[in-house]
């Protein structure tokens, strides 16, 4: 058996031996994975499962139900890291004057230490009343896919509410806006760069249209609220193949950023208003917009219920007042709420590391959020 405290600095070896694992790569999450399910399937009596296990991106369900359960929580974290170019040493799991180290231990495998920690702590207790339900991804920095397909297809319930272990530098994070991309490409004709009068510059197109959203986002300073306000970017730019030919072809991507209650097609809609003006003003103008990817946003009213509990729950854990703010990125939050389920974010480490060449995390953070997450288990759970 093991001390509280030595529960809680567990956290802190799950966290650095996560590290360790390059989940930027197949095989690291695959790694990732089978160290959890190993420890979850000896220290636990829990049923654990992992899925899509052939595949590269194999996720993790971990549960204990019970017959007529008054309430349902899931846990949620994901195992999977962004590119470590640019790092030293990414992978090596580095301890130093009390930091951790490497690619991902902030975003977000502190996270996912504290919530195995706590998980196998709650497990091991009897009389536990709520089924609680524990699931590890490893696709959310590029896709988001696994958490819908655990909802879609029933291996996770419509639960009561929902936690992610992102790092909220131990805030309760309830809000975060909506991402799209879109691909604007702009269809124009060749010509002798001599004679450029008698082709049609598909860059010029690009240009033109490209200046009428830099003018229309002004409108976005107006409509800021306390979550925040809206933005679009152009990010990439491909056109033109040498300079003495008129390019007839031009594409570019937008990123763009939309509010909860707003949605993607609202913002389509806006972008093909400025083609019908570039038209009116250009009749050769020739464009076509194409959505690539949708990443919803999330809202959960700071005022919900639950909330409000396990926010009183880790103040008093933490021996602070936990700020509720609004999460600066995208998590798999956004998914999760389309099924209609409350969520928050609560989590070690500060995103100001996150995706950085000096990624870190204070030890410290992991096991405070491991004993919070606990407190808020035995209180919501028993």
């Amino acid at each position: 058996m093991f001390t509280e405290n030595e529960m809680w600095q567990r956290a802190i070896i799950f966290d650095q031996e996560l590290s360790k694992f390059n989940s930027y790569l197949p095989e690291g999450k695959h790694q990732a994975i089978n160290y959890i399910e190993k420890l979850l399937k000896e220290e636990t009596t829990a049923d654990v499962q992992v899925y899509d296990r052939d595949t590269d991106e194999p996720f993790l369900i971990a549960k204990i139900t019970h017959e007529n359960a008054p309430f349902k929580l899931l846990l949620e974290g994901h195992l999977d890291v962004v590119s470590p170019e640019g790092m030293e040493k990414p992978f090596d799991g580095i301890i130093q004057d009390g930091w951790l180290l490497g690619r991902g231990v902030s975003d977000m495998k502190g996270g996912d230490g504290a919530l195995l920690a706590s998980f196998i702590a709650a497990a091991n207790m009897p009389d536990m009343k709520a089924d609680l339900y524990l699931m590890h991804s490893t696709d959310e920095e590029y896709a988001g896919e696994e958490i819908k397909k655990a909802l879609r297809e029933g291996l996770i319930p419509i639960v009561d509410f929902a936690m992610v272990a992102e790092p909220t530098n131990l805030g309760i994070a309830h809000v975060h806006k909506g991402e799209a991309w879109a691909d604007v490409e702009f269809f124009g004709k060749s010509a002798h760069s001599s004679r450029p009068w008698e082709g049609q510059n598909a860059i010029y197109m690009a240009a033109m249209f490209i200046n009428k959203v830099k003018e229309f986002t002004k409108r976005f300073d107006a409509e800021e609220t306390e979550y925040g306000k809206p933005a679009m970017s152009v990010g990439v730019i491909q056109g033109g193949s040498t300079p003495n030919v008129v390019p007839p072809y031009c594409k570019f991507k937008i990123d763009i950023r939309y509010m909860p209650g707003q949605s993607a097609e609202q913002y389509i809609g806006y972008l093909q208003g400025i083609a019908d003006e570039c038209k009116a003003d250009w009749p050769e103008f020739d464009s076509k917009i194409s959505v690539t990817g949708n990443w919803s946003s999330l809202f959960t009213d700071k005022n919900n219920e639950t909330l409000v509990k396990i926010r009183e729950i880790l103040s008093r854990s933490l021996g602070r007042e936990v700020p509720i703010v609004n999460f600066g990125g995208w998590g798999e939050g956004g998914f999760i709420n389309e099924y209609g389920i409350p969520i928050i974010y609560f989590g070690p480490g500060e995103s100001k590391y996150s995706h950085k060449p000096d990624e870190r995390i204070k030890t410290e953070w992991i096991a405070d959020c491991a004993k919070a997450y606990y407190d808020v288990l035995t209180e919501i759970c028993f």
